[in-house]
């Protein structure tokens, strides 16, 4: 064995405990949140990858077909686990569970047809999704980064996608020969695992309790800590105050196009100062749900008078700060388990029906339209 093999045997090895290590800390917990069982399951499927490039870089096979299957949907796995991790949902929805089993069906089709075009055009479909996958993840991280109240999440979203984009561009130039072999060699994509391995347990293992707690429950309201608890200074508590005012009895969260940058400046804190207090305080984890939050429940209110029954739901919705309907749907499925209108056809009480009753008179002599 060379010393090169060595070292790349070594590294990998590395790489592999780094991936172990993280994932038995996310996995020893007695409350397993979806964060914590679907990071456990990036974990493994990762070290089945590291297993697996090695004897493909350096015997040509695989191996064995669990190891494979696993690494194959690497991508599909970890794409579920941002999904988790940055959008903040008490339950995955079932939908996601397809993301990782297409990558499976890829890999199962792939791997079992006898070698010609359609494989390879399997194989270059498989490669496309991948990059679509991590596009997506790319997004995710962008989209939210300025709702994000956890601010080591916050800090993490940007070399969380940018590192996983960059191995998955990595991988593929060493997957892919272009009829001149290789066009990275085997050590590069080695010590790109490495990085990915050790800097993933670095910065989970390093901000884990934050990243990998429950989200509240749909349409429940974090319960705040107790200010006399925490060691807040005189200007939190007057920031608390200020927002507690501005939330309360101004009814700011009515603004359509209030941000955490808005309500920073009319409290008149610092933005990174004010969501600290908001998700340490106050137990929120996004803006977007600390502001729907009093939203929505002002819209139960609305859609439950009888008074306001001739207002239609988008009125309502435009009335309490949504910009269309749409986001306004799903903010109120999402906390209420059923839509606007189904929500005002179950609350709103049922008057008996009218029907017209026959007198027996005649209609007035004066009235010739009768």
């Amino acid at each position: 064995m060379t010393d090169l093999a060595q070292l790349e045997l070594a590294i990998r090895g590395v790489t592999v405990g780094a991936f172990a290590a993280t994932g038995v800390s996310l996995a020893a917990s007695r409350k397993m949140t979806p964060t914590r069982w679907v990071g456990v399951l990036v974990m493994i499927c990762s070290i089945a990858h590291v297993v697996e490039s090695h004897f493909y870089y350096t015997e040509g096979r695989h191996f064995s077909p669990v190891t494979w299957a696993l690494a194959a949907s690497a991508a599909g796995v970890f794409w579920l686990f941002c999904s988790v991790l940055f959008e903040d949902e008490p339950k995955i929805p079932a939908w996601r569970y397809a993301i990782p089993v297409a990558a499976v069906t890829f890999w199962f089709i792939g791997a079992f047809l006898p070698p010609s075009p359609v494989r390879a055009a399997v194989w270059w479909s498989f490669a496309a999704y991948s990059v679509v996958l991590h596009i997506h993840i790319l997004l995710m991280a962008w989209r939210g980064w300025r709702i994000d109240l956890v601010e080591r999440r916050r800090h993490l979203r940007a070399p969380i996608a940018a590192a996983a984009t960059g191995y998955m561009f990595i991988q593929t130039l060493c997957d892919f020969s272009f009829g001149h072999g290789p066009v990275l060699p085997g050590m590069v994509q080695t010590v790109a695992l490495a990085v990915l391995g050790v800097g993933s347990a670095l910065a989970l293992l390093r901000a884990e309790p934050v990243l990998v707690q429950a989200s509240p429950a749909a349409g429940e309201t974090p319960a705040p800590k107790p200010v006399e608890t925490l060691d807040l200074t005189p200007a939190d508590r007057l920031v608390l105050a200020r927002l507690d005012k501005a939330m309360n009895q101004n009814e700011v969260w009515r603004g359509e196009d209030l941000s955490i940058g808005t309500l920073a400046a009319l409290v008149g804190a610092p933005e990174h100062r004010l969501r600290k207090l908001i998700n340490g305080t106050l137990g929120h984890r996004n803006f977007a749900d600390y502001v729907n939050g009093r939203r929505i429940e002002a819209a139960k209110i609305a859609l439950s008078d009888p008074e306001q029954a001739l207002k239609s739901v988008s009125t309502i919705a435009y009335e309490l700060g949504f910009a269309s309907l749409g986001p306004f749907n799903r903010a109120f499925r999402a906390a209420a388990g059923v839509t606007p209108t189904a929500w005002r056809q179950d609350v709103t009480p049922a008057y008996p029906h009218l029907r017209l009753v026959e007198t027996g008179e005649g209609a007035p002599k004066g009235d010739k339209r009768a």
